[in-house]
């Protein structure tokens, strides 16, 4: 069984990488955002009017974070945005206050500033798109691979989910151990900590507002909401005026909806992904609802294989006849290189089961990749089947695991099974024999007639060369039980050097047989082999592959299978 498992990864690849990366800290890519314009005042005396007009100042700042490497920064509307008129009053005067925006600036912390050898800290940045329904802006400094905050996904956030706040509240009036003018001072961002408290809805009952319990003040609008991973889950947007620790923020996938509107998706580097209809695969006694466009392309009957050219993320499912509990499986799929072929460790996540299933173990890992590629996240679920497990996961970068979290974890808590191992195999005596379809022109073996044909090979033994064709079968009601076939040209494989080659232990046919044991998943295997020459001078490898506890049904079935081949 473990030569049909690494069999299966021989066909897949991981996830190709994205060519930008995310800021290493959130705080690099949260910006300072001035507004500099013009105020005109209308100041009325006691029926003494006169008028004030000051230019080419100060009118408000905010916060801002670049979201995409191509320099393209979301704010708030009513950051970077003329507001309506405003009264104020001085005594018996009244002031009518009006201002005109003229120039908007996006300003980095000094610590990026000097990492990425700016010449300036601060860009001339223009609006690309703004609603003020949702109080959403996206402003365009321009650049390339800029650091960035890449876009997390709010849709399965619930009360008590932690998250940290970033901004710039009171602009540069927090520096209060500098002298600070208009245009050499960038005040350092500032970062609370929180919780979401509750998840506000809209009319349509659609999530509007995510609400914290983060200290915001002026002139933290607009700053990102961050994960402990650091991915953005909201735009602060406002607080109440009157009571402490009741903030605002926007829902970061009503985000990616004012994106898509506007047809700036596509600055972002990860793609979204929608969740389809419940599927049920054909012939392998599994079903989940999988994401738009997703497939199944694996010719083996225990594995499921997304095409990894259709999207970062890949979907795997892998069934195992495994006594190990869930929690065993878990600590092998992510310490290992069992199923993957990179090692995790846990994220704090644990993914809620879907309610009615106590046999299923979900949850989170990620792997720190090279320099040359970006960090992988793995979404898993491990369901009970009865004798049977089912270990799915889906793979890919980080950014782009993150971006849809909520759709692959509602996948994967979808997932259902039957059992594929149901009752035993027909007696070995009385089987009817048939030969498959020729791969190489020839039809070389014999296999029982209406079994599983599987794109398997017998054990790679060394030294041998690639086989001209090979062959996998296995008894509908038992995947466990396989038997394997290659063979090879004529004067290629001398059959006594080839199975000394693949076992030390001689089989019950002679110096051309031989016998192993391998255990897998807690299951102890046993596999009879034989090579053999027909009469074309062709060399022929017959392996019949089970259980230990199903050994005499296997040594039995690889007797008449050798008997069938040598005819």
């Amino acid at each position: 069984m473990r030569a049909l498992l690494i069999s299966a990864a021989l066909l897949v690849a991981l996830p190709q990488p994205v060519a930008a990366q995310r800021a290493p800290l959130p705080a690099d890519a949260t910006v300072f955002i001035r507004v500099v314009g013009s105020v005109h005042v209308e100041v009325d005396d006691l029926g003494m009017k006169e008028s004030v007009d000051l230019e080419r100042i100060e009118i408000g700042t905010g916060s801002g974070f670049v979201f995409s490497p191509s320099g393209y920064v979301l704010t708030n509307h009513h950051v970077v945005n003329d507001a309506e008129p405003y009264l104020d009053r001085k005594g018996t005067a009244k002031l009518t206050f009006t201002l005109h925006t003229e120039r908007i600036e996006v300003c980095f912390r000094p610590e990026s500033v000097t990492a990425r050898q700016f010449s300036s800290p601060c860009s001339a940045a223009s609006v690309a798109a703004s609603d003020p329904a949702l109080d959403l802006a996206v402003l365009f400094i321009g650049g390339s691979d800029l650091p960035y905050v890449a876009l997390g996904d709010s849709d399965g956030l619930s009360a008590g989910a932690p998250a940290d706040a970033l901004g710039y509240p009171f602009g540069r009036d927090v520096e209060v151990g500098k002298v600070a003018t208009a245009r050499d001072l960038v005040p350092d961002v500032t970062t609370t900590s929180g919780t979401v408290s509750a998840v506000r809805a809209g009319d349509s009952g659609e999530r509007r507002y995510l609400q914290v319990t983060n200290t915001l003040n002026p002139g933290n609008s607009g700053g990102p909401l961050v994960d402990r991973d650091g991915y953005a889950i909201g735009v602060i947007s406002m607080k109440l005026a009157d009571a402490a620790g009741i903030g605002f923020a926007i829902p970061v996938n009503v985000v990616k909806d004012f994106l898509e509107s506007r047809a700036l998706d596509q600055l972002v580097p990860a793609r979204r992904l929608r969740l389809g209809g419940f599927q049920t695969i054909a012939g392998k006694g599994v079903g989940l609802r999988l994401p738009e466009g997703f497939g199944d392309t694996s010719p083996f009957r225990s594995r499921v294989e997304s095409d990894p050219r259709g999207s970062e993320i890949v979907l795997r499912l892998d069934r195992a006849a495994s006594p190990w509990s869930a929690p065993r499986l878990e600590q092998e799929l992510k310490e290992t290189h069992t199923f993957e072929p990179v090692r995790t460790t846990a994220r704090a996540v644990r993914l809620p089961a879907r309610s009615g299933v106590p046999r299923m173990l979900a949850g989170s890992a990620a792997s720190a990749q090279s320099d040359a590629g970006p960090d992988l996240r793995m979404d898993y679920a491990i369901l009970d089947v009865g004798a049977e497990r089912i270990v799915a996961r889906y793979v890919g970068p980080a950014d782009w695991m993150a971006f849809n979290e909520s759709v692959l974890r509602e996948s994967l808590v979808s997932l259902q099974a039957q059992p594929l191992v149901e009752g035993g195999p027909p007696s070995a005596e009385t089987m009817e024999w048939t030969s498959p379809a020729p791969t190489d022109g020839q039809r070389f073996v014999s296999l029982p007639a209406h079994w599983v044909v599987e794109p398997g090979s017998p054990s790679r033994c060394p030294g041998l060369p690639e086989p001209a064709a090979i062959v996998s079968a296995s008894p509908p009601q038992d995947f466990t039980v396989v038997l394997r076939a290659a063979v090879w040209p004529a004067g290629t494989v001398v059959p006594a050097a080839a199975a000394a080659a693949c076992s030390a232990n001689r089989g019950a046919l002679g110096d051309t047989s031989y016998m192993s044991r391998d255990t897998w998943l807690g299951v102890s295997y046993v596999t009879y082999g034989v090579f053999s020459q027909a009469a074309t001078g062709r060399t022929i490898q017959l392996e019949a592959v089970s259980p230990a506890a199903k050994s005499a049904y296997a040594r039995s079935l690889f007797a008449v299978w050798v008997r069938q081949a040598g005819r």
